[in-house]
């Protein structure tokens, strides 16, 4: 073996070597994160769980309050079919996978709500959908930004409403007050009276991007109205993380912000940028390069 590499062949631990470096350089083209760049994950899995376990809890408030409509089957709809009934001698089970599907933002619309408090937990989760997306966005953008802290649940949480909760006031309060007024176009309500809370429940499953197809508008006026919320709900994701991104620290804020960048100089262009080694080393002469006169930092 050794022969056929000194005369120019190839060596089976060289290409072994060679496929194991193309391997993990592969791997980290795919998830190229740092030690210090993978906390976020921790903050996500914390937010995700516990945003299923509220569902679940919202699911057995659900099962409580209307569940016997959801077993006996409800009420029937024009054209179609009855609704799916439950299965077994509970809906509960049922109301978990329709609270589950529309917290991920895939409601098949075969189980809906059927009253005024199954509509209120529908929206409700409606808006965790919503958000959450949102809360994914922020704790990635947080694990970026130079000078940020190693990102934690309630410190994001406190960031983003503190941030956006004056527009989202605005936002629900425009969603509020065009779906009161909307309740008489849109097609039956199998479920109540095409009044303003018909209104405003279609309006705010339109808004936060999540249609059940229980209600949808078959009027000129309610399609008109559909297209700039759609719009709206779209372009309001985006709006919100740009809220969250402005920084505006305190004095204090800034000093602690500096110090971050003194503890982890590495990180003074985002946890996200990943410093050439070289650049790292002192050039001829002993001078500092651009980055090192940057961070304060010295080979």
């Amino acid at each position: 073996m050794s022969s056929v590499s000194a005369r120019g062949g190839l060596d089976l631990s060289d290409c072994i070597q060679e496929a194991v470096g193309g391997t993990f350089h592969s791997m980290w083209k795919v998830c190229p994160w740092r030690a210090r760049n993978r906390g976020w994950l921790s903050v996500l899995l914390q937010g995700y769980f516990g945003c299923v376990f509220g569902g679940f809890l919202m699911a057995c408030v659900l099962n409580s309050v209307e569940g016997n409509r959801w077993v006996t089957g409800g009420v029937r709809h024009v054209g179609f079919n009855s609704n799916p009934k439950a299965n077994g001698a509970t809906a509960l089970d049922e109301c978990f996978w329709f609270i589950f599907t529309t917290m991920h933002g895939i409601a098949f619309g075969e189980f809906m709500p059927r009253g005024a408090p199954g509509r209120i937990i529908a929206m409700i989760t409606c808006s965790i959908g919503y958000w959450f997306i949102i809360f994914m966005c922020c704790i990635a953008m947080f694990s970026q930004l130079p000078g940020e802290k190693m990102p934690t649940l309630g410190r994001t949480l406190s960031r983003m409403i503190s941030a956006a909760w004056p527009s989202y006031v605005v936002f629900c309060f425009i969603i509020a007050i065009v779906g009161a007024n909307c309740g008489p176009y849109v097609n039956h309500d199998n479920y109540g009276k095409n009044e303003w809370p018909t209104g405003i429940y279609w309006l705010w499953q339109t808004a936060h991007r999540m249609p059940f197809g229980d209600l949808y508008p078959d009027t000129v006026i309610g399609r008109s109205v559909t297209v700039p919320m759609s719009i709206l709900g779209l372009l309001y994701m985006p709006y919100c993380m740009a809220l969250v991104a402005v920084r505006c620290p305190s004095m204090a804020q800034h000093e602690a912000l500096l110090g971050e960048l003194r503890k982890h100089p590495e990180d003074s262009l985002g946890r996200g940028y990943i410093v050439p080694e070289e650049i790292m080393q002192p050039i001829s002469g002993g001078h500092q390069t651009e980055l090192q006169t940057l961070t304060g930092s010295s080979a």
